[in-house]
């Protein structure tokens, strides 16, 4: 939130300075097998020199996993796995408040989610989380006045029109006619979610 200022301009212009030179350099990519074959060389490197250069007889001692060893690791892996569950129980309710929320990403996600690499999630990560708290903090109520007086906007402007009918049905025939099939099944979906968010609110 860039309340050391010093310390958070030190940052953002080292992290900047990371991401922009790695713009620029060419022949670079991350992939999970090539990370996985490099640390399996290097253990296997270190594994076999320190073998080699200690010859006692405790160096050449199996190691085997014990009861404890394996209670210390779940002690550390449930309370993430819980974690994930929790969250992906509440993401993946049948709640339709969150079915709208989750919804659209799932669908950019199904559509552009190869444009999404590893270096370019953390460098959207990185700015992100620079930027956008401070910026919600400082322009929240602004963002909030424009958004009602949009939704104003657009309810008088439907409220006063005399043809609802006309304009509600060349709308549809027109996304019916320009979109694939899967936006129409989709666009079905949530529009069977807002009548069901709306019949809960009904009284």
């Amino acid at each position: 939130m860039w309340n050391d200022v010093a310390k958070s301009t030190l940052w953002f212009g080292f992290g900047s300075l990371c991401f922009l030179s790695s713009c620029f350099s060419t022949g670079i990519s991350f992939s999970m097998f090539p990370v996985i074959s490099h640390l399996s060389l290097l253990c296997l490197g270190v594994s076999f020199f320190s073998n080699s250069i200690a010859q006692s007889s405790e160096s050449k001692k199996k190691r085997k996993l014990k009861e404890d060893d394996i209670l210390k690791a779940a002690r550390v892996i449930l309370p993430v796995l819980n974690f994930v569950i929790s969250k992906a129980r509440e993401v993946f309710s049948s709640e339709p408040s969150m079915t709208l929320k989750v919804a659209p990403f799932l669908l950019l996600g199904s559509d552009y989610g190869h444009i999404v690499t590893f270096k370019r999630l953390c460098a959207l990560g990185f700015f992100i989380g620079f930027t956008g708290p401070k910026l919600y903090s400082l322009y929240s109520i602004q963002i909030h006045k424009r958004s009602e007086r949009l939704k104003k906007w657009i309810l008088e402007a439907w409220g006063g029109c005399s043809h609802k009918k006309i304009v509600a049905g060349s709308v549809v025939t027109a996304f019916w006619n320009l979109t694939s099939i899967k936006t129409r099944i989709f666009a079905a979906f949530i529009c069977v979610v807002i009548f069901r968010r709306y019949r809960q609110q009904l009284p």
